[in-house]
């Protein structure tokens, strides 16, 4: 089992079962739920591990300056090879910047194209990781920001949907996932729009967590709720949780 590096949610979920997809909706920017998904990113890379990173929100350059702020620097990850990023928000709006470790997507970006564009470009990447041999006594983790921003990018629930169908087709048979070790992926959904698809993405899902936050006593207060797991739960489990320097502290809500 993989660390949620949230002892909370390890002491509760005993783990994550590698190769999982894990969802976290974040269903108001307030109550920061991304910010928990950047921070397991962060320990992740501390820790040495490889992971791959799909840019579908933001230009370049402010993802940077955002995840230095956070305590990742990026910059030195992508120097040591041990991050790549998938500049698909760059891809669509021709906003680049040249870099070691940053990928870009040519051509027709429609959702019967994508899944292959991104296909090649993970298999070239990983590639260039075993050449290097840093698979070696490393974990892969896959992060995806932000799912929603499809709906956008792709013009709407029907083509995100399609896109979705098609790559779960493109995974099942490509190099780049049969030749080359798979990982354990995280996907953010930001608000509650895109219905069809945001379902949609909860039934892929292996874990499903939610955060929400509202003003209570002129108090802002934070939840996430773990919808749906690898372990048999008869309810939703609860947490309140708030940030010191930057780290998610949970504690269970009565």
């Amino acid at each position: 089992m993989i660390s949620w590096e949230i002892p909370a949610l390890d002491e509760t979920l005993g783990g994550i079962k590698e190769h999982s997809l894990i969802l976290i909706h974040e269903r108001d920017p307030r109550s920061r739920g991304k910010e928990i998904l950047y921070y397991i990113m962060r320990r992740k890379l501390e820790k040495g591990n490889l992971v791959g990173y799909f840019n579908i929100s933001y230009p370049i350059h402010l993802l940077i300056i955002v995840l230095e702020k956070l305590g990742i620097p990026t910059k030195r990850y992508l120097e040591g090879q041990t991050l790549a990023i998938v500049d698909t928000f760059g891809s669509f709006y021709d906003i680049s910047m040249p870099s070691r470790g940053i990928w870009y997507l040519s051509g027709s970006l429609s959702s019967d194209v994508l899944p292959n564009k991104y296909a090649e470009v993970v298999e070239a990447h990983k590639k260039k990781w075993a050449e290097l041999n840093l698979f070696e006594g490393r974990k892969l983790f896959g992060f995806a920001i932000d799912i929603s921003s499809y709906l956008e990018l792709l013009g709407g629930e029907k083509e995100t949907l399609k896109y979705l169908e098609l790559s779960a087709e493109i995974r099942s048979k490509s190099r780049a996932y049969r030749k080359y070790p798979t990982g354990t992926n995280f996907w953010l959904w930001s608000g509650d729009r895109g219905k069809n698809v945001l379902a949609s993405t909860y039934r892929r899902a292996d874990y499903v967590l939610r955060t929400s936050s509202e003003i209570k006593n002129g108090e802002i207060v934070r939840r996430l709720e773990i919808i749906k797991s690898r372990v048999p739960q008869n309810e939703i489990l609860t947490f309140r949780y708030h940030f010191e320097n930057g780290v998610p502290i949970l504690d269970a809500e009565d």
